[in-house]
């Protein structure tokens, strides 16, 4: 992405405003800065990067989907033959091609050639191709319809490594990651047997992880026939919110750090908070932090900053 062109894009969105802010440019100076002085050392030199956004921007999402408008349209609109389905998620794009294997590689040279520097590689497959954490494939029913099915996909390269069950963690945090990751697999399966398959792989790495099967057994069977999967955009398919009990709405944090002196501490001062009368409609929360670790210690900033540079960084970084 180059610097100048995310500029202008930007420039050209906050352009459609039919109030703009008369502050909009000095939202862009500032944006050039944080665009142009991403420095780094490394083995004892100093570089600068030229294109690109640095890592950990919290606007480099926004900034690449405005960076590709231009590119979206094209690819949707402009081309000879137009995909059935385009669909891009960042730097992802899931299609349905309608044409043939030549002019597939044809549109491929297309979009290559829209904006420098932004290239795209086709992963072509005619039945099933994995997308993002997913696999898509077709299935055909008794009448030769076509339907696309979804299931859980893994990498080759993923090791499965969860929290151990011997990790001194509170006790829940072990249940809702077991319970988390069968919820995403049940999203995402759209058969069973798309669920059982992910399923059981989740549950050999589990176990090797000291994790107990009756859990994972019982988790798994809870997931599958009793939690819901609805869609958060249709109001119909909403879980429905009980306004008589205002402690679901109104919660307090009990945070401690995490050992076992804080722990019982937690429990004791939660009692308390309970019984004060000021707090009978919220919901007390035990939370934990941790202790300061090794890797606080060893990875730290070299530079020390004074008062203003420190003002400085913050404004920048909220940019």
């Amino acid at each position: 992405m180059d610097h100048d062109l995310i500029i202008q894009c930007i420039r050209d969105a906050w352009n459609l405003d039919n109030d703009p802010s008369p502050f909009y440019e000095y939202l862009l100076d500032l944006l050039s800065i944080t665009l142009r002085n991403n420095d780094f050392e490394f083995n004892s030199l100093f570089f600068l990067q030229i294109l690109g956004i640095a890592m950990g921007r919290k606007y480099a999402p926004a900034a690449a989907n405005l960076y590709l408008i231009k590119f979206d349209f094209a690819a949707m609109n402009l081309f000879h033959i137009l995909p059935l389905l385009y669909s891009r998620f960042l730097d992802d794009i899931f299609g349905v091609w309608p044409g043939t294997y030549q002019e597939l590689l044809d549109f491929q040279s297309f979009l290559n050639s829209l904006i420098p520097g932004i290239k795209v590689t086709f992963t072509i497959h005619k039945y099933i191709i994995p997308f993002l954490d997913t696999y898509i494939y077709k299935d055909f029913d008794s009448l030769g319809n076509c339907f696309l099915r979804t299931g859980v996909y893994f990498k080759l390269t993923d090791t499965h490594q969860l929290l151990h069950h011997t990790s001194f963690h509170p006790s829940h945090t072990f249940h809702s990651i077991v319970k988390s990751q069968f919820i995403r697999f049940k999203r995402l399966s759209s058969t069973f047997q798309d669920f059982q398959l992910a399923s059981s792989i989740l549950t050999k790495a589990l176990l090797t992880r000291g994790y107990p099967i009756r859990t994972i057994l019982k988790i798994k069977r809870d997931i599958w026939n009793n939690y819901p999967i609805t869609s958060n955009s249709d109001p119909d398919n909403r879980p429905e919110q009980n306004n008589s009990e205002p402690n679901q709405n109104n919660i307090l944090p009990i945070v401690t750090y995490y050992d076992r002196h804080h722990s019982r501490l937690n429990k004791q001062w939660s009692a308390i908070v309970r019984q004060n009368p000021l707090f009978e409609h919220f919901r007390t929360l035990s939370a934990y932090k941790r202790h300061r670790n090794l890797k606080d210690i060893l990875t730290h900033a070299r530079l020390q900053y004074n008062n203003e540079e420190a003002q400085l960084s913050t404004l920048i970084a909220l940019l």
